[in-house]
């Protein structure tokens, strides 16, 4: 029985012993349960979120730095430069086209060593004497070079036919619907006496853009067979006065554009000088007067009627332009031809 008791003492030891280190693993395994619930909760806590959320924001800070760098430097950049740059082209637009210039008939035109019709409705054309080249002219002060016809002698006159054209059969045919002679011409000095044909072909009749007198008139006749006119004499009618020492004069030594108009449709005769009207007149209720004058053969610098009266017996000359137009031209297309002329003799700035 003894051995029972010891045994059964001993049994009870270990129990005990089995029970106190059963209840000392239940509380430290209630001890970490709550440690490992805060440790869970404290790697996704509300502040942390709180914290590493602006990383998040990280790109639109980076983002809004470089859009706004960029896009301004560029884009406004371009459009500022362009924008500007066009405006005056529509400015330009809107003050107009600069007004068309009239075809001529004639259109002299210079070659190497020759002269021909630019035109290109005149074949034959003869120049006799005189020389084509690069001449010196003034305007307005300034020495320009430009290409001519310089009248060295009093032998130098171009002249061209106008014959062969099936459209009129003489003179007063070409001039039936009325006509323009325009030059563009440097005399050296004033004639002593008339006989500076400008362009002509006119023997008590016909038509004469010319020279007059000995002070430089410079007038425009055209052949009527009756007195009535406003300025007439010796069977024509003049857009001046028939008095040489008055009315507009042409200098000496500079570039000058001298125009004549016929208008038989509104009975007008007409000169301008530099592309201002000068002075036009009626030209009466006759009929064109022909007289003697050469029916198929127009001059420049020289009367083919009168071959006596050339511009060449009276001074040294250089003509950059001679056109005919088988029209009168109006006030404007006047304007224009002379504009064209000028830009000729106007070096670039």
């Amino acid at each position: 029985m003894k051995t029972d008791s010891k045994h059964l003492g001993t049994l009870t030891k270990f129990t005990l012993i089995l029970l106190a280190l059963t209840i000392i693993v239940v509380f430290s395994a209630c001890g970490k349960a709550p440690s490992d619930d805060h440790s869970t909760a404290t790697q996704i806590p509300a502040t942390e979120s709180a914290t590493e959320a602006p990383k998040a924001t990280d790109k639109p800070t980076d983002v809004p730095t470089k859009v706004p760098t960029e896009a301004p430097t560029e884009a406004p950049t371009e459009a500022s430069t362009e924008a500007p740059t066009a405006a005056p082209a529509t400015g330009s637009v809107t003050a107009g086209p600069a007004p068309e210039l009239p075809q001529p008939f004639f259109d002299l035109g210079f070659g190497e060593n020759d002269v021909f019709d630019a035109a290109g409705n005149v074949d034959v054309i003869y120049m006799e004497g005189g020389e084509v080249g690069e001449y010196t002219v003034n305007h307005n002060g300034k020495e320009v070079k430009v290409k001519g016809y310089y009248g060295s002698d009093s032998e130098s006159y171009i002249t061209l036919s106008l014959a062969g054209f099936s459209e009129f059969s003489g003179f007063p045919e070409f001039v039936g619907d009325g006509v323009t002679y325009e030059i563009f011409i440097q005399i050296d000095t004033i004639p002593s006496y008339s006989g500076g044909l400008l362009i002509s072909n006119g023997n008590g009749g016909g038509t004469n853009l010319a020279i007059r007198g000995s002070m430089g008139q410079i007038n425009f006749n055209a052949g009527s067979t009756t007195q009535d006119g406003t300025y007439c004499g010796s069977g024509y009618v003049y857009a001046q006065t028939n008095d040489a020492n008055e009315g507009e004069m042409i200098e000496e030594g500079i570039i000058e554009h001298v125009v004549g108009v016929y208008d038989p449709v509104n009975g007008l005769i007409k000169l301008y000088h530099n592309g201002v009207l000068a002075s036009e007149g009626d030209i009466g209720t006759g009929e064109f007067n022909m007289a003697s004058t050469r029916y198929d053969v127009l001059g420049i610098a020289y009367d083919p009627s009168s071959p006596g009266e050339r511009l060449g017996n009276l001074t040294e000359f250089t003509i950059v332009k001679a056109r005919v137009y088988r029209q009168p031209l109006t006030d404007e297309e006047v304007k224009a031809i002379y504009d064209n002329c000028i830009a000729l003799v106007t070096p670039d700035n």
